[in-house]
């Protein structure tokens, strides 16, 4: 009888068994990009990459971009800045940072830092901001990577002296004059100021921006929409008049990276119109500042063009 038992069990468990198919592959979680539902205003600081959304870099340039990000009209406030890289398009790829806290305003600017590692082919960097309502707003860029290293060229940049209206601080690698009001989430990457500098006489001057403290000049901010923070701080920067023969236009990685500028220059240069001024900032790069113009004293202004590494 437990024969006879044991042997319908055996059969039952056969039956069962075999009817039950193989164990189900596991899904693979997409790498699909999620949707963009969000409605806040970004735009890039630099009006050709709203146009054609793409640059070129090498491994290991640093790509530095700037965000313009304001409230979405229905009154929906930035909170986090998430970026990824992808070497696919339209895929989510690798978040690169932690999720950068924004500030709860209705304007503001941010700058990010991302260094290109892949050697070949193309990156493609969304910027993705979250609102109040985790909804998300999305910018994308597409990295074409080169063999060689490149750099950063702005034409007819603008810095006003301490009562001209016009902001007086630069960061050379994504050509933003900074408005006073970022400047505390941003001061890390400001490498060049203006100001008019001297008594009885004013002379023009660039300089950098911890320098600005060291020369009397205010580093209280007096805007009302952030009125008390200070404008101070950030890295040094040297400076020092680049040779007559020093070729601005063919300024290439390799003949910046051969100026004669180092931290034994001083952190201010009196400037004349005309003129090139070499730069070490203190991300190590170095670069080339060429005087257009200037607007002597207090109220007045310089107008240049900026080359450097990236």
């Amino acid at each position: 009888m437990k024969k006879v038992i044991l042997s319908l069990l055996t059969i039952i468990f056969v039956y069962f068994t075999g009817c039950v198919g193989p164990a189900p592959e596991p899904v693979a979680p997409t790498n699909e990009l999620p949707e963009a539902d969000g409605k806040l205003v970004i735009e890039f600081t630099d009006p050709n990459l709203n146009v054609t959304p793409s640059i070129t870099a090498a491994t290991g340039d640093n790509v530095t971009i700037s965000l313009n990000i304001k409230k979405s009209p229905d009154g929906g406030k930035p909170r986090y800045l998430e970026v990824y890289v992808a070497d696919e398009p339209n895929k989510r790829g690798t978040r690169v940072f932690d999720a950068i806290k924004l500030k709860n305003i209705d304007d503001q600017t941010k700058t990010i830092e991302y260094t290109i590692s892949a050697s070949t082919g193309k990156n493609y960097m969304y910027f993705e901001v979250l609102d109040n309502n985790d909804k998300r707003t999305r910018k994308q860029i597409t990295v074409n990577i080169a063999s060689n290293a490149q750099i950063a060229s702005w034409s007819g940049i603008a810095l006003g002296a301490q009562t001209n209206s016009l902001g007086s601080r630069l960061s050379s690698s994504t050509g933003d004059v900074y408005r006073v009001c970022d400047l505390d989430s941003n001061i890390r990457y400001v490498d060049i100021t203006y100001a008019a500098i001297g008594s009885p006489v004013t002379k023009p001057t660039i300089l950098s921006n911890p320098r600005r403290a060291v020369d009397g000049l205010s580093t209280t901010i007096t805007d009302s929409n952030c009125a008390g923070s200070s404008s101070g701080g950030g890295s040094a920067t040297y400076f020092v008049a680049a040779p007559a023969n020093t070729d601005f236009t063919g300024a290439t990685d390799a003949s910046l990276a051969a100026l004669t500028v180092s931290s034994s220059n001083p952190q201010e240069v009196i400037v004349e119109a005309g003129k090139v001024y070499a730069f070490l900032n203190g991300r190590g790069k170095k670069g080339l500042i060429r005087i257009n113009s200037i607007d002597s004293g207090v109220s007045g202004k310089v107008v240049f063009d900026v080359k450097v590494q990236m």
